[in-house]
């Protein structure tokens, strides 16, 4: 089932977007083996940053499995226990170089995850993300990157008791085009392709591609406005049409953008979005929904050593199954940091969440389901030396639903230590 999950979808990737793949992998392969070859005029060039970095963390996890009170551990994963103690160990090469006015980036990760107890959870994972930041005149810039993420998919929802790895790519191309004063058009295409190792209904492996067009106003003071229309195509990976579950194998999305950054004074900045989302499914109407999303974040430093940092924020994300077909996040959380020293920085961090579940396919005989999610975190980072870093972190989290088989409690201990050179 596992290789399977990794199969392309032969009917519905057309032959245009393969072709569209293929040159945007090969430019960014030849832009990544440019930047390690010296050209005759290298002497013009700013210098190369290059950092190696190694690190790893001990983290300690109460409850591994997002198991609810009431759940013996040795029925749902076969094991007395559901905590564990996870390892992981990194190792980083960082590339930074520019010239002339062309600027080349390539950060590579190489991860390895062990469980003491849970030993069929451990993974590796290779992260990497190449971008060329280019420029052909003052008034002419853009971007192109390849990015590739893996990760361990949490169990807060995924209730498959096995390891469940998400593979993400993403390659994007945008161009910056400076108009008059502080005007600027803004243009890009990307291509977006997510895969699971195991099948997870609710959310499923896909692929999409689309392209934006924005207007941006960037003030003198460094504030800006800029408004965007986002359109993307997507397809389902190895999920059929299911006329029973109402699950569609095409979407599209039609997103609409406002955001703004304002800089209130030399001491604190105020970000904000907000976007009008649109989903459409070409089979199931029953499965569309549309709905407002957005951001609002405040910054403020009333002291060298202080930092306080506010957010609101709104989510509105698809959501596959029979009692609903897409969720609405609301979060508010706080994190003030303190710079004790030079060398040593204390940090909390509390936040919550109110997630509904919405857009029933069937007749539900109860309510539909929504929980609250709340987190509380105190952390504390000491760097003796420039390139060497220890960090501390105590993580209390706690969902409450009104189905009570997603309730939970958790207590997380990470001690982690980072060296650059």
């Amino acid at each position: 089932m596992a290789e399977r999950a990794f199969q392309p979808h032969p009917r519905r990737q057309p032959v245009w977007i393969i072709r569209h793949r293929r040159l945007i992998r090969k430019v960014a392969l030849g832009v990544m083996a440019g930047m390690l070859v010296q050209s005759a005029a290298a002497q013009e060039a700013l210098p190369l940053k290059l950092a190696v970095v190694l690190g790893g963390s001990v983290t300690w996890d109460a409850n591994v499995f997002r198991l609810p009170g009431s759940v013996d551990p040795l029925t749902a994963v076969g094991k007395p226990n559901k905590d564990d103690r996870i390892s992981v160990t990194y190792v980083g090469l960082r590339i930074d170089k520019s010239f002339a006015q062309q600027r080349f980036q390539l950060d590579v990760t190489q991860t390895a995850t062990r469980f003491n107890s849970f030993t069929f959870l451990d993974f590796d994972a290779l992260d990497y993300r190449g971008a060329w930041l280019w420029r052909l005149t003052p008034r002419l810039s853009g971007t192109l990157s390849t990015e590739h993420r893996q990760a361990l998919v949490p169990f807060a929802d995924f209730r498959g008791f096995q390891r469940n790895v998400s593979n993400t790519d993403r390659r994007s191309f945008s161009l910056d085009g400076w108009l008059a004063g502080g005007w600027h058009l803004l243009l890009g295409v990307f291509d977006t392709e997510t895969k699971y190792t195991q099948v997870f209904l609710p959310q499923t492996s896909s692929r999409s591609n689309g392209a934006e067009v924005g207007l941006r106003y960037l003030a003198a003071s460094g504030s800006s406005v800029t408004a965007t229309r986002r359109s993307s195509k997507g397809t389902t990976l190895n999920q059929p049409l299911d006329p029973v579950n109402l699950i569609d194998d095409g979407f599209r999305i039609q997103e609409s953008e406002l955001q703004s950054t304002w800089l209130v004074s030399g001491k604190s900045a105020l970000n904000g979005r907000l976007a009008w989302v649109q989903r459409s499914h070409e089979h199931f109407a029953q499965r569309d929904f549309s709905g407002m999303a957005g951001n609002l974040d405040y910054t403020w430093t009333p002291t060298a050593k202080l930092r306080l940092a506010a957010s609101a924020r709104r989510e509105i994300g698809a959501w596959w199954d029979l009692t609903s077909s897409y969720t609405v996040s609301d979060t508010l959380s706080f994190t003030p940091i303190w710079q004790a020293s030079t060398k040593t920085a204390l940090r909390m961090r509390l936040d919550c969440t109110q997630r509904d579940y919405r857009g029933p396919v069937i007749a539900n005989p109860g309510p539909l389901r929504d929980e609250t999610v709340c987190s509380a975190g105190l952390g504390a980072d000491w760097a003796p030396l420039r390139y060497v870093t220890f960090s501390a972190n105590l993580q209390r989290d706690r969902r409450s639903s009104n189905y009570s088989a997603f309730d939970f409690q958790d207590t997380i201990a990470v001690v982690s230590a980072s060296l650059m050179f």
